[in-house]
């Protein structure tokens, strides 16, 4: 059942450039990206924020490893780069790249990331990538994808899910070391129709939890592919185009693309933490 948002909602953070991606980091800091390449590193306790790094882009999702350094996918540079504990900024990837969206670690230090390609309701170009730790990147999926957007790698049942935002789907892939095992999906959940499912999380439970562009809410995807909307705001005043999604134990953290501010819901789960590798490119 939807509940009410405004009793709900903490406002973690606060005056950001439209935040988007979202993730956190070894140091328990939970880092973000800005509309004009910011990159956000804030204390989810007292919610003080800092600037460690600007790419001059538009920072979509993003990721951490062991030692601390960021990979961000750049839409506004169309490339995949890798942030370290200094603020320098290094591309991974680029060339033909049509809007990188998002991005996930396995235990092996393989990163996924989403090619959108086209945003519209019946065109799709979206692909699936991997750049391998020693840093060679090639296409794992040649799609069309309806706009792949947000991944995320449960380590343990060996799945990638993606977010197909215009599908509206959620799918996930068998991973297999730097490649999927088949382009076919182990799992298809269609999300209702009119919706925009952007980012994706996963807890110890099965439960895939998924933030929407439009409308604005946060839904969850239960093992038998049942969905249910968990947080609707039909102000958009609390969620606000939320887009990435990070799960800590009892707390759902998410970005919202059309306002200025991180924030967060106690909600009862224990989550499927993200890879932060030893070995990454």
């Amino acid at each position: 059942m939807t509940q009410g948002i405004a009793e709900r909602v903490r406002f973690v953070a606060k005056g950001l450039d439209h935040p988007e991606g979202l993730c956190f980091g070894p140091d328990r800091a939970l880092y973000a990206g800005g509309e004009a390449g910011q990159v956000y590193r804030i204390d989810p306790g007292t919610g003080n924020s800092e600037t460690v790094a600007g790419t001059g882009g538009f920072v979509l999702g993003m990721c951490a490893d062991a030692a601390g350094r960021i990979y961000a996918c750049d839409a506004g540079r169309n490339e995949v780069l890798r942030i370290d504990t200094g603020g320098n900024v290094e591309t991974l990837a680029g060339g033909d790249l049509d809007n990188p969206n998002d991005c996930a670690f396995d235990s092996a230090g393989n990163l996924f990331f989403s090619e959108s390609g086209t945003y519209h309701p019946t065109e799709r170009s979206g692909r699936l990538h991997v750049i391998t730790p020693s840093g060679e990147a090639r296409c794992v999926h040649p799609g069309p994808l309806h706009f792949a957007n947000g991944v995320f790698l449960d380590s343990g049942r060996s799945l990638l899910y993606v977010v197909e935002s215009t599908g509206p789907t959620v799918l996930a892939f068998r991973a297999d070391g730097p490649s999927l095992e088949s382009t076919a999906p182990v799992r298809r959940v269609r999300l209702p129709a009119g919706t925009v499912p952007d980012g994706v999380a996963c807890d110890a439970e099965g439960n895939v939890y998924v933030d929407f562009y439009a409308p604005d809410q946060i839904g969850v995807i239960r093992p038998d592919d049942s969905f249910e909307v968990l947080y609707r705001d039909p102000l958009a005043e609390w969620l606000n185009r939320p887009t990435n999604i990070a799960l800590r134990t009892n707390e759902i953290y998410f970005a919202n693309l059309g306002g200025w501010h991180i924030g967060a819901i106690d909600h009862e789960l224990l989550p499927v933490r993200p890879c932060l590798p030893a070995r990454a490119p």
